[in-house]
């Protein structure tokens, strides 16, 4: 006779997964083996264990960014920061005013050699 079958609660265990965890931790909630966890996701849903919990979190991902909005949306300057460099793509700085910051940006090899020459007969040898 072989193990007693063990009952994996589906909404449990997709509920449990919205919060990325291990994979032995969801063995030990469930209180089986990995082998257990990964062939039943295997068997019911077609999928390895880090892409079922993958797909998962993508609720989490939601819930999380509509939290760091309405917290922006109520003035929370930080999350508005936060907010507009990672959702909206926004830098402190453009490409543009970066490259004019720096006199030699746009200097091809050849002037940079030229102007480093030039700087060296100025100084001399050390």
């Amino acid at each position: 006779m072989g193990r007693p079958a063990i009952k994996i609660d589906e909404d449990q265990l997709r509920s449990i997964m919205r919060m990325k965890p291990t994979l032995k931790d969801v063995a030990n909630f469930f209180q089986c083996s990995e082998d257990t966890i990964e062939n039943h996701i295997k068997a019911k849903w077609g999928k390895r264990f880090s892409e079922f919990r993958d797909e998962n979190m993508v609720f989490t991902r939601f819930n999380l960014i509509r939290t760091a909005i309405q917290k922006a949306e109520k003035g929370d300057n930080v999350m508005l920061i936060f907010c507009l460099k990672n959702l909206c793509g926004w830098r402190d700085k453009l490409p543009e005013e970066e490259q004019q910051q720096d006199p030699y940006a746009k200097m091809s090899t050849q002037e940079l050699i030229v102007l480093v020459k030039e700087k060296l007969q100025i100084e001399g040898p050390r």
